[in-house]
């Protein structure tokens, strides 16, 4: 199917829900409940003939959406295990290996292994078709030119996003290997009109392409990111550095869920907008993370994937630990019937700080330093010492910023959010951006070491190149 955009051009898909099937229903409580028929398909049959699944899932007399969440979640401690015991795919993966058209894995940089799961060539389709909506809200057209910052590897988004590009045409840059230097140049070379890439690596991106000229003049016209949660007042301020090219956003996991920000972009009249989840790749729940149940429009909880299209290597409601705030269906100002989840918003859900007493979110420190004006990014350490839990904050700063006033300023702008005091000190231009790893990273800005730190007493002490601030 082929549908007009708002834009201009014919998109190979109906792109005002995002449906490459014309039988896939357009209208919310149907569409949720064709997902559901088809992901207790999935389950009938995973319980009945895979090796995997087969001993762990009894099934419910019901089929309604409580019943299924009767069924037990996965989780990645699962599925690393499942490879381990039956390598290299584990015992979910039944396709035959003349069947599979690629492998991804996850990263294990959290210590806990290695997720490996094939695709066939249904999967690879489905998963490059929802790529494919997301880079087309975003405005991506046939010979777009598009700059991948990150590599192409074994990694799914570097693979994902070509193959999504590809499916509309685009003109892609693989980029991912070359230096942040290198990528600069070649943005004004061949004057590149998307950028993807984490919110973080984009900061450093722009700070080396503004030593080779006007970003203005640049061509820019969106820039896509994923990975990292940001705030509004980040997103205002990106938006800007890169000269009003339009800030976009894709969540995706390598369980085979994602969501895209519509063509609006990420800022909305009211904040930060809508990720629409792409409606034939997954059914999804969003789960209170005390009670597993469903959490109403506003509200987060947990994410839990079922993908509707994973038969190489299948998954059944898998627990992706990703926090996110649920945004039901017709919320979005473009009017799309997708629910979706809250631009900037996805966290771990185990990423909550305890400090002092009180429960702290990320977020809540995003939102407090990045409304002062002149912060360009921060870094943040809890550390434990004889003298109590302490907070110390580094700030990059502006190059026309007050140092002292900007971080008098963080001081208030924490103890206002969270009700804590924070060590602030400002660091040169370019030490915290400059230290942003190339390629598809994902940057925490915060780092608890109070179970390394409780005995020392010079947990306190500045790091180098610090220039100002005092509690």
């Amino acid at each position: 199917m082929t549908t007009v955009t708002a834009q201009g051009g014919l998109a190979p898909f109906d792109d005002w829900i995002g449906r490459w099937d014309a039988q896939t229903p357009s209208e919310p409580s149907e569409l949720r409940a064709w997902q559901l028929e088809q992901a207790w398909r999935i389950a009938e049959n995973l319980a009945r003939d895979n090796p995997f699944f087969r001993p762990r899932c009894v099934l419910p007399a019901g089929r309604d959406a409580a019943d299924f969440r009767s069924l037990p979640v996965m989780t990645k401690a699962d599925v690393v295990a499942d490879c381990d015991l039956a390598p290299p795919y584990g015992s979910r993966t039944v396709a035959a290996p003349s069947e599979l058209r690629h492998i991804v894995q996850t990263s294990g940089t959290s210590g806990r292994g290695t997720e490996v799961y094939a695709l066939d060539a249904g999967d690879e389709a489905a998963i490059f078709r929802a790529e494919a909506v997301g880079f087309w809200w975003a405005g991506v057209r046939p010979g777009t030119r598009v700059l991948l910052t990150l590599p192409v590897s074994l990694a799914a988004a570097g693979q994902w996003y070509r193959g999504g590009l590809s499916l509309i045409g685009a003109n892609v840059l693989c980029a991912g290997s070359y230096s942040t230097e290198a990528k600069a140049e070649l943005l004004f070379r061949f004057r590149a009109e998307v950028v993807v890439g984490t919110p973080s690596y984009l900061q450093k991106l722009a700070a080396a392409a503004e030593v080779l000229g006007d970003l203005e003049n640049l061509g820019v016209t969106s820039i896509i990111v994923a990975g990292e949660g940001y705030g509004l007042d980040w997103a205002r301020r990106i938006e800007r550095r890169w000269r009003g090219a339009v800030l976009y956003e894709q969540y995706g996991c390598t369980e085979r869920i994602m969501a895209w920000a519509c063509p609006r972009g990420v800022l909305g009249e009211d904040g930060l907008g809508v990720l629409h989840v792409p409606p034939e790749l997954a059914y999804w729940e969003v789960l209170d993370i005390e009670t597993h149940e469903p959490v109403s429009d506003g509200e987060y909880g947990e994410l839990v994937s079922t993908p509707l299209r994973a038969d190489a290597s299948p998954l059944l409601r898998f627990a992706t630990g990703d926090r996110v705030e649920y945004v039901a269906a017709g919320s979005c100002n473009c009017g799309r019937p997708l629910p979706g989840i809250r631009a900037g918003g996805v966290r771990r859900a185990d990423a909550m700080l305890k400090i002092r007493g009180v429960n702290v979110w990320p977020e809540a420190f995003d939102a407090a330093l990045f409304s002062v004006e002149g912060v360009v990014e921060y870094r943040g350490r809890v550390t434990c010492s004889d003298e109590g839990e302490a907070i110390n904050i580094e700030i990059e700063t502006a190059g026309n910023a007050d140092e002292a006033e900007t971080a008098c300023s963080v001081r208030e702008a924490v103890r206002l959010a969270t009700g804590l005091r924070a060590t602030v000190s400002v660091v040169s231009p370019g030490t915290i951006v400059g230290s942003v790893p190339p390629g598809f990273v994902k940057v925490s800005r915060w780092i608890d070491l109070r179970a390394t730190t409780a005995s020392r007493t010079d947990a306190l002490a500045p790091v180098a190149g610090s220039k100002a601030g005092e509690p």
